[in-house]
């Protein structure tokens, strides 16, 4: 068995041990017996693309022909840098989402991709320390370490161009993750491949998990599903969870989707809807402190020194270069990192988001929820719009109080 992380930068070489470069990819189709096709080099010419026949053996160095083939990535396969390496995946357990740490080749009969693993030992091989952590744990507890495997049968790849997939068999497990953590996994997929998981779902269940889902996510999900489950969902959320959603629809679909819903969770849909009238931007300010995922906390330390007085500044909202929203984090969370640490290490990814739509008494209610001074206002596109702060939504609400 081979594992890409002793692949990786391994010298390429003719017969003649003549250099030609060094490997820094393996290209594999996507499917349900993922040949590896070709390999990507890094020669003094450039990126070179080698077809997989080309090699004559592997060992210390990796041989190839002098008058080797060059070739281009297909439409059809993936990149095991790109798809498979540092990418989510939920475990055999299916409690947790963790990282692929390494990518296991089969040789014999042909190359294929057998599986990854998420254990230690796969970080291990790419820092060269594998027999020397073997050796320690051995020392202390008599017995060697092991990889975590996963074998290839077990993924489903679901959007795997995109680099995310989750197991076949334990799919029905997912439950045990925390919603919030389900959403951010799940927002990243097509709505056909998010419905495809949510069906799995136990109904109070699914319904947590989409009201943790982004606001441009709730949209799309909701206009593509039909009324009366929509309608089914929604009675097992929250009411002001049901009305936040609603408000995202056009005024027909909500129509559509308000005729079928139960009697009871109608009723309190009703109750909340009068509140929508007050209008949440009227309340919002842009006065809020953004910073870069990749940007270090010297940086930000400084950019804070020197920026305008922000009156109750309480946390610092991360966006990224689409400016979207994707992160938060504290003045006090910020003090406590190292100066050289990024951003994106430390931040919260699972922010809790408002939108222009949502009812005042409802985003109060949001605030005292989740013990937060202030929410960002964003919109259909996860784009921070505003800020509104639980002094500014106290004032608004007491006189109809």
């Amino acid at each position: 068995m081979l594992y890409f992380a002793e692949l990786s930068g391994k010298k390429i070489v003719t017969p003649e041990g003549v250099t030609i470069g060094r490997l820094t990819d393996v290209l594999f189709l996507a499917s349900g017996q993922p040949l590896v096709t070709k390999i990507a080099v890094k020669t003094s010419y450039g990126k070179h693309i080698i077809p997989i026949s080309n090699i004559k053996s592997i060992s210390q160095t990796i041989i190839i022909p002098a008058d080797y083939e060059r070739s281009v990535m297909a439409d059809t396969e993936l990149s095991i840098n790109t798809h498979l390496m540092d990418q989510q995946i939920i475990d055999i357990k299916g409690n947790k989402v963790i990282r692929v740490n390494d990518v296991a080749i089969q040789e014999k009969p042909y190359y294929i991709i057998a599986g990854v693993d998420v254990g230690l030992l796969g970080i291990a091989r790419w820092l060269h320390i594998e027999q020397l952590l073997n050796k320690y744990i051995l020392s202390l507890f008599g017995t060697s370490m092991t990889s975590n495997f996963l074998p290839w049968d077990d993924i489903q790849p679901v959007e795997l161009s995109r680099g995310k997939v989750v197991l076949k068999k334990e799919e029905t497990k997912l439950t045990r993750l925390a919603p919030e953590d389900l959403a951010d996994h799940l927002e990243r997929l097509s709505v056909k491949n998010l419905s495809k998981i949510l069906d799995l779902l136990p109904t109070e269940y699914e319904a947590e998990v989409i009201a943790n889902l982004n606001l441009g996510r709730q949209h799309v999900l909701f206009r593509s599903l039909k009324p009366t489950r929509a309608a089914h969902i929604l009675s097992k959320a929250d009411p002001d969870e049901a009305v936040d959603i609603l408000l995202t629809l056009s005024p027909k679909r909500r129509e559509q989707i308000m005729a079928a819903l139960d009697t009871e969770t109608k009723a309190n849909v009703d109750a909340l809807m009068p509140l929508t009238k007050t209008d949440l931007g009227n309340l919002a300010t842009n006065e809020f402190f953004i910073a870069d995922p990749e940007e270090t906390c010297a940086n930000v330390k400084m950019r804070l020194k020197k920026s305008a007085d922000f009156s109750g500044l309480h946390y610092i909202y991360v966006i990224n270069k689409k400016s979207e929203l994707i992160g938060v984090f504290n003045l006090h969370e910020l003090l406590l990192q190292t100066n050289d640490m990024p951003v994106y290490k430390f931040m919260a990814p699972n922010v809790v988001t408002i939108s222009l739509t949502t009812p005042p008494t409802l985003a109060l209610k949001k605030m005292m929820k989740f013990k937060f001074f202030a929410l960002p206002i964003i919109n259909e596109k996860r784009q921070m719009i505003g800020l509104v702060t639980i002094d500014d939504l106290v004032e608004s609400i007491q006189p109809n109080v």
